[in-house]
């Protein structure tokens, strides 16, 4: 499979604009890289927080966001989308949930095994991660807590 124009992370640099771009943009806020407005052009700001973060994560400072940069800032390229946003609660199982602990990890908020399982650790990571992003802390990971995290749940 050609990941080169892979819808769910294209290959994005200067110049480019569009929904994606919005959402690098708002993955880059969340990781602490300042790209400018988050307006959905990939202009000089945004190239510079691109810059930023891949010498940040080691990876090649090409200022083009590919499928490493893209996994870097927690997103899902290689795998199918999931679908819609599932609520999650502590007890839940399964491949939604080790996508949560890689998104709480990618912004510091988990450090235990990306196991799949919804347990104490991963709970009081996103009562954290929801205290950080002023949403109401109840442990339940809905629509507002996966935007948050930077998932398009359309």
């Amino acid at each position: 499979m050609n990941h080169k124009g892979h819808s769910l992370c294209p290959v994005l640099r200067e110049s480019g604009s569009g929904a994606a771009v919005r959402d690098l943009q708002i993955r880059l806020t969340v990781a602490g890289f300042n790209p400018g407005k988050i307006d959905g052009v990939f202009g000089p700001l945004t190239k510079a927080a691109v810059l930023a973060f891949q010498k940040s994560k080691n990876l090649v400072q090409d200022g083009i966001v590919g499928i490493k940069t893209w996994s870097a800032l927690g997103a899902n390229c290689n795998k199918t989308p999931m679908k819609q946003c599932p609520t999650l609660v502590q007890g839940n199982t399964g491949p939604a949930v080790v996508k949560l602990q890689e998104l709480l990890r990618t912004y510091g908020f988990y450090s235990g095994m990306l196991d799949g399982i919804f347990g104490p650790i991963t709970r009081a990571a996103v009562l954290a991660y929801q205290m950080s992003m002023n949403l109401v802390p109840d442990g339940i990971v809905g629509i507002k807590t996966w935007t948050a995290l930077g998932v398009n749940c359309i």
